[in-house]
């Protein structure tokens, strides 16, 4: 194996390369003579400015107006000499238009970092410095868990020959930034969007056009692929269709390699590479400390030679490679291409043409995993080391090491492209489609195109939604503005995001918003060296941050998907159970089950006492359980066979079960609906008063009477009027007066309701009812006292008969009444009307029910012919207005005027 060394001091020959020459600068041979030159024309000028007058020689000169315009003229010619070498050094100012001394002190600056240079280049120049070397560094994880530990432990080998798994970094101390070596600078401008740099187009079918992309604003938003035409119009060639005669390439160590550092290499391997049919390609990328990224390395095998070019050196002249990667019959066999194909156009201006994906081929074969290592594992039988994933390829030259592992991706490649085509032909029953179709997958990835990353405003809810974390308005201001700052820093610095602040570290310093500068260092460890430089910027944005209203504690619409409800049933969890019942309302777990059988007994136990202190000490189920060779068992056996029992489901169980349920809400509801009738106001005919035996035939004939209409019911009552009178002894007038009185006071208790009586009724009285009491008693005294003073004004006389019309009539007379009555009423001539009635308000659906009792009537007041009724009067039940229905009111009053008895026989 020969190896190009990547600073040039060996051929591939092995031969020592010659000492270069002196390189000749302007019209002189060598870099010596120029020197000489320079240092004899400087001792020529000092001699001439030393023989400048000086003191007052040159006062006396400088009296000659052409002197002083001489002097001036060069003084500005010689400082903008010096302000252009100061401009060299890096020398900031404006030595024009400085002051004297000022002037001075740059001088002195630019002629201290032009002796240092010097200094440095004559030590190395004599061996005693040499060009500082790249310290590698070498960090190494182990990841073999302890056996019996660890979330894999499942899945270790047992084999001693296999070694444990590490992740390896590689990476430099004084690694020197390969950006500043780019002739065309890095753009990362979010405004500018990425142009392809291509300057030819190899094996087009249409000339090189570069057209740019607008959007509705007019503003450029991208540039077309300059070979989307090609792509469009490619054919896969009939040959690679079909099955391939692999062929297991030479070992590694046997395999010539060549590293590409120079143009003369790069045209050399151009042309063997046009020889080839099928060619495998890598690229090693670096994103750490760049902004868009950088490609380091870009590895092509062929069947009998590997080459690795160093794109770093080669950037802008690896754009020759499009004619091999462009020519449509060549194949150009990658893995995992989705990335690769962006960064080649970004950094190389390559484009592909012909490609054949391996991860896609796999992932149409359905192969258990879809890496390179396990393709190589499955068509090569080669364990290949992958720990330097996370090497850092900016390393120059590059170690053994890497360039071992960046050989081994492609090496192989080749070999399963042939193996893998081979079983997508087997895979389509020996028809192509299956292979077509995997090249047109593989030509749209072509078609991609790199963009820039552009952020918006709402970018910095990414990642606070994956952050699952529950920020204020305060603190999403604070990451929004941090987010920005981030953005621009990283842009300006050609810094990724992870370099100059780490999401995490981000989080951390929004969410506890540090007051002091010490605060937003203790959130990040390590300090980043960015943060670290940038700090009183960022304390700024804290403070303002904190400023900042409290107005939204929560963001309304993040908050639902980020808190965990307690009650919410997680269906993967092993403790969640669908037949799970014991926590339903209706559930009931005093059916008779199979648990309830008594062994020793053979018979079903329901009493739930026995079933605890005779516990099973075995289920008996059959269905699940194997019948062991003991006689209990069989004799169980026997018996559940006999009987024939049966399982219960928990479906059938569920309906058994519901009936049971059903009987109970109905019960429910029926207790319910007789708690409502007690709590009515005024309940159907409630019993006011004890009830006796003795008494229900009286009540029983008063309820027919009440039947009765009004004038048959009065007529009833003023024939046993008439009979009980006849047969009780005759009184004196105050008797009877007494005895009225007292009547009345009886039948004014019976009618108003007490709270005795209220007890019957189990509701205590509503504020209403106590002020229709109240009114209800008074009236009724009033009432009493006018009878008592009508009374003694009748002493003196004999005691002159009166119609007493009852105060509290009965529920069927109050629907006999028309609905339209007044209150009041007119009698006969016109001339007089009814006085108020006593009787309390009332509504029509809520009656007030009375035991009025008409044994105590003396109906002997009612004869003499039609008189006013005095005493307590009938109220209108409904109210209406006092001119309409006279002829109604005329019939109303005739039910209350009673002819003589003699007349009317």
């Amino acid at each position: 194996m020969a190896l190009d060394s990547a600073d040039g001091a060996s051929s591939s020959d092995g031969q020592a390369k010659p000492k270069p020459k002196s390189t000749p600068i302007g019209d002189f041979a060598s870099i010596e003579d120029f020197t000489k030159k320079g240092l004899t024309e400087i001792m020529v000028a000092t001699k001439c400015a030393n023989s400048f007058p000086q003191g007052a020689s040159r006062d006396l000169y400088c009296a000659y107006p052409t002197f002083g315009r001489v002097i001036d003229e060069q003084s500005h010619r010689i400082l903008g000499l010096i302000s252009h070498v100061l401009k060299r050094e890096n020398v900031r100012g404006n030595i024009q238009r400085r002051q004297p001394d000022e002037q001075f002190e740059m001088l002195l600056e630019c002629n201290d970092a032009m002796f240092e240079r010097l200094q440095i280049n004559l030590d190395e120049l004599a061996g005693i410095k040499k060009p500082p070397q790249t310290i590698v560094v070498e960090s190494q994880i182990s990841s073999t868990p302890t056996p019996g530990k660890g979330a894999g432990s499942w899945n270790l080998k047992n084999n001693e020959a296999s070694p444990s798994f590490a992740a390896r970094l590689i990476t430099a101390k004084n690694i020197a930034r390969p950006q500043v070596k780019f002739q065309i600078p890095v753009d990362n401008s979010p405004d500018k969007p990425f142009m392809p740099r291509l300057k030819e187009k190899p094996n087009s079918l249409k000339p090189l056009t570069i057209l740019p992309e607008y959007d509705d604003a007019g503003n450029i938003v991208s540039y077309l692929h300059p070979y989307e035409f090609e792509l469009m119009k490619f054919e896969v060639p009939d040959n690679m269709l079909k099955p391939r005669a692999a062929e297991k390439p030479k070992d590694v160590d046997s395999t010539d390699l060549m590293y590409i550092d120079t143009k003369p290499k790069l045209l050399q391997a151009l042309e063997e590479l046009r020889k080839a049919s099928e060619i495998a390609v890598d690229v090693e990328h670096h994103s750490y400390r760049t902004f868009l990224g950088i490609t380091c390395l870009v590895q092509i095998s062929t069947r009998n030679k590997d080459y690795i070019f160093d794109a770093l050196e080669l950037r802008d002249e690896m754009w020759v490679l499009n004619e091999v990667f462009t020519d449509p019959k060549i194949v150009k066999i990658f893995h995992g291409a989705d990335f690769d194909v962006e960064w080649l156009q970004r950094d190389l201006s390559l484009y592909i043409v012909n490609m054949f994906d391996t991860h896609q081929a796999a992932k149409a074969l359905n192969f258990a995993r879809l890496s390179l290592a396990y393709l190589l594992k499955h068509y090569c039988d080669k364990d290949v080391d992958k720990t330097f994933q996370l090497a850092d390829w900016r390393i120059r030259p590059l170690p053994e090491e890497l360039i071992a592992y960046a050989r081994q991706d492609t090496h192989f490649l080749i070999y399963v492209y042939e193996c893998i085509t081979n079983d997508l032909l087997e895979a389509g029953n020996q028809k192509p489609q299956l292979l077509r179709s995997i090249y047109q997958r593989s030509t749209e990835i072509c078609k991609k195109r790199f963009q820039k990353p552009v952020i918006t405003s709402e970018s910095y809810m990414d990642i606070y939604r994956k952050s699952k974390r529950i920020f204020d308005n305060r603190q999403l201001f604070a990451l929004s503005e941090i987010f920005k700052w981030r953005d621009t820093m990283a842009r300006q610095e050609d810094e990724s995001y992870g370099y100059v602040l780490p999401n995490h570290m981000m989080l951390q310093i929004s969410e506890s918003l540090p007051r002091e500068m010490q605060g937003i260092l203790a959130c990040c460890n390590p300090v980043p060296p960015l943060v670290r430089q940038n700090l009183h910027t960022l304390h700024q944005i804290i403070l303002k941050a904190r400023e900042q209203p409290l107005v939204k504690p929560i963001l309304q619409a993040e908050a639902p998907s980020r808190v965990v409800y307690a009650n919410v049933c997680d269906y993967n969890s092993k403790l969640h159970c669908p037949h799970d019942l014991t926590m339903a309302e209706e559930f009931r777990d005093d059916l008779p089950t199979l648990l309830t059988f008594d062994k020793e007994k053979g018979v079903q136990i329901n009493d739930e006492s026995l079933i605890v202190s005779n516990p099973l000490k075995k289920a008996v189920l059959s269905v699940f359980d194997t019948p062991e060779n003991s006689e209990e068992d069989d004799e169980i056996l026997r018996h559940r066979q006999s009987e024939k029992r049966k399982i219960l489901l928990p479906y059938k169980r569920y309906m058994t079960v519901l009936p049971m349920i059903e009987k109970e809400k109905r019960e429910e509801a029926a207790r319910l609906e007789a708690e409502n009738k007690k709590r009515q106001l005024c309940p159907d005919a409630p019993a006011m008063m004890p009830i006796n035996t003795n008494d229900i035939k009286k009540e029983t004939e008063v309820e027919d009477m009440y039947n009765l209409p009004i004038k048959a019911m009065l007529k009833r009552k003023y024939e046993e009027a008439l009979a009980k009178k006849a047969a009780a002894p005759a009184t004196d007038g105050a008797s009877t007066s007494k005895r009225t009185k007292l009547e009345t006071k009886t039948t004014i208790e019976q009618v108003t309701p007490t709270d005795d009586k209220l007890k019957f009724v189990n509701l205590p009285p509503t504020k209403k009812e106590l002020k229709q009491q109240k009114e209800f008693k008074r009236q009724a005294e009033t009432s009493v006292s006018e009878l008592e003073k009508q009374e003694d004004d009748d002493d003196d006389g004999p005691p002159e008969e009166k119609p007493i019309v009852s105060t509290a009539p009965s529920q069927e007379d109050d629907e006999q009444k028309p609905s339209t009555y007044k209150q009041k009423f007119k009698n006969k001539n016109k001339k007089q009307k009814f006085m108020a009635s006593n009787k309390p308000q009332q509504s029509s659906d809520k009656p007030v029910q009375t035991n009025f009792d008409y044994k105590n009537v003396d109906f002997r007041k009612f004869q003499g012919g039609a008189q006013k009724a005095k005493g307590m009067e009938i109220k209108a039940q409904i109210h209406a207005k006092s001119n309409s229905n006279k002829a109604q009111n005329k019939k109303f009053n005739k039910l209350f005027t009673f002819s003589n008895v003699k007349s009317k026989k």
